[in-house]
């Protein structure tokens, strides 16, 4: 065999390896190993239920067949929780019941989010940012809580900018997970902090939990966290031993949110 027939036959094996999954494959306990191994890198994955499956199956395949070899389509039955769960978990969507649409691009380990509702015209929309790396990556988040009455503010991943980031106040931030046993004491430390300084026009109290959201400011190395944002220099947050006593804590603030 001559290099030229080695060649073409490479190229025919690339093809055959990049093109051998239909339009759009339903993922299943017996196809998902070769799924995951597909060196097709950009992934659309769309959840939903039959009936949802059923009214996108048409316009899904019409958007497919626009990046075929370029983007793989997978549709997973949210009713699934073996199959499903562990991808909705990684967007905040574990409990959802509606269709959901995301992406990934496992060359840069990144993924996406369609937030709009998924229609012919979006599902274009989506892939075509996801093949020319438009798209804006997506961070774990939960739903968005109702803060008023609040002394402590919960922070998700949604509001993270604005509570946080933005906010002309200094912040004071709690970082904890759910699962974390030691972080319950200092969560109860917290909120007798937020009720001493209530009133104090400079100072917002917050807690997130990181275990379910995500923002790329956010970078984890413990559990728990305390972060002082200073109002006038919100990219370098002051991290504060979480160790520290509730008087300590009462001092450093009153030092420090000017």
């Amino acid at each position: 065999m001559s290099s030229e027939d080695t060649l073409t036959m490479g190229k025919i094996l690339q093809f055959l390896e990049y093109n051998k999954f239909p339009l759009v494959t339903t993922l299943t306990e017996q196809n998902s190993i070769r799924v995951y191994a597909s060196p097709v890198k950009l992934q659309v994955f769309v959840f939903g239920n039959v009936d949802d499956f059923k009214n996108l199956l048409a316009p899904l395949q019409d958007v497919a067949r626009q990046f075929k070899s370029k983007i793989l389509f997978v549709y997973v039955d949210i009713t699934d929780d073996n199959l499903a769960k562990p991808f909705l978990t990684l967007f905040g969507y574990e409990d959802s019941k509606k269709a959901v649409v995301t992406a990934f691009d496992n060359k840069v380990n990144a993924k996406y989010l369609l937030e709009s509702d998924p229609t012919a015209h979006s599902l274009e929309e989506f892939c075509t940012g996801l093949l020319h790396g438009t798209l804006s990556t997506c961070f774990k988040s939960q739903p968005i809580p109702n803060n008023e009455n609040a002394t402590v503010l919960t922070v998700v991943g949604r509001t993270f900018e604005n509570l946080v980031l933005t906010s002309a106040q200094n912040v004071l931030l709690e970082v904890y997970a759910s699962w974390c046993v030691v972080c319950e004491e200092m969560s109860k430390k917290i909120v007798k902090l937020a009720n001493h300084f209530k009133g104090f026009d400079n100072l917002i109290i917050t807690r997130i939990d990181a275990s379910t959201n995500e923002h790329p400011e956010l970078q984890i190395t413990e559990y728990p966290m305390l972060l002082f944002n200073p109002s006038a220099n919100k990219s370098n947050p002051i991290k504060v031993s979480a160790k520290s006593s509730l008087k300590d804590l009462a001092i450093f603030i009153n030092k420090n949110a000017k």
